[in-house]
């Protein structure tokens, strides 16, 4: 006889079975519906999180898009300044001939008579080599900071070829002066005072030769001077001081002694 055998009737005990498969299938039938929905609602809102996160850096992108633009336009704008900053330049007298002169008369010591001035104004065209430094400098350049000169738009088959751009006037000026002087040493006062003349790139002494005047000997000189077309008298802080007609301490210590050893003509 079977031990394990029970007294309940078999149908009693399949009912009970199928009541408690039922009832634990209804507990577990909202809970995994809550699991899934809290899954849902997690996930939704990671989703939001990405899409907001997207949508700032898309307005991000085209906040700096628009500024790189703007930027673009600004430096083409500044460029196109530039090169009619530079032929209005050309057209103006960075160095006024007046004020020229009256830093030579100021300058020049009261024992020395100045016979003859020339000035000769020369004008620089750009050169081939030029252009290919600027090609090869561009080349170089990083494209941020490369130079925003305007590209030769190849012209259409039928279409007029765009008006060149017309380059601005350099201009170098020579002044050569011829006078008289008691000796070297006045020359040289002359030259060391002409030297800190900022616009002055170049001051050499030509001639030196002894001649007699009236009886009197006398040093003939010839003394050139150089400007170079970058020079502009204008922005030197000494100049309203020359044109009242008065000398820069500088100047006047420089004009009104200089030890024999340490004066050095340039020849």
């Amino acid at each position: 006889m079977n031990q394990s055998a029970s007294f309940l009737p078999e149908d009693f005990v399949v009912e009970t079975r199928e009541r408690r498969t039922g009832l634990l299938a209804v507990v577990l039938f909202p809970v995994m519906i809550l699991a899934v929905f809290a899954a849902f609602l997690v996930t939704n809102r990671q989703w939001t999180e990405v899409r907001a996160a997207q949508a700032s850096v898309d307005q991000e992108t085209e906040r700096v898009a628009r500024e790189i633009s703007e930027m673009k336009s600004l430096e083409k704008i500044r460029a196109q300044m530039d090169a009619k900053a530079e032929l209005a330049r050309g057209l103006l007298e960075p160095v006024p001939r007046s004020v020229l002169l009256a830093v030579l008369t100021n300058t020049m010591p009261s024992n020395v008579a100045l016979a003859s001035f020339e000035l000769r104004t020369e004008q620089i065209k750009p050169t081939k080599n030029d252009a290919k430094n600027d090609a090869k400098n561009d080349a170089k350049a990083d494209p941020k900071t490369r130079s925003a000169r305007p590209a030769a738009a190849k012209p259409r088959s039928g279409a007029a070829a765009p008006e060149a751009t017309p380059e601005p006037v350099r201009r170098r000026t020579h002044i050569v002066l011829v006078g008289l002087a008691p000796s070297l040493l006045e020359v040289g006062r002359w030259m060391t005072a002409l030297e800190r003349v900022p616009v002055f790139a170049a001051v050499r002494l030509e001639l030196m030769e002894e001649k007699a005047l009236d009886g009197v000997k006398l040093s003939e000189f010839r003394i050139a001077i150089r400007i170079e077309p970058e020079a502009d008298l204008r922005a030197w802080d000494e100049l309203d001081v020359f044109r009242e007609g008065r000398l820069p301490d500088e100047f006047a210590s420089s004009i009104s002694g200089v030890d024999d050893e340490s004066l050095e003509v340039k020849r």
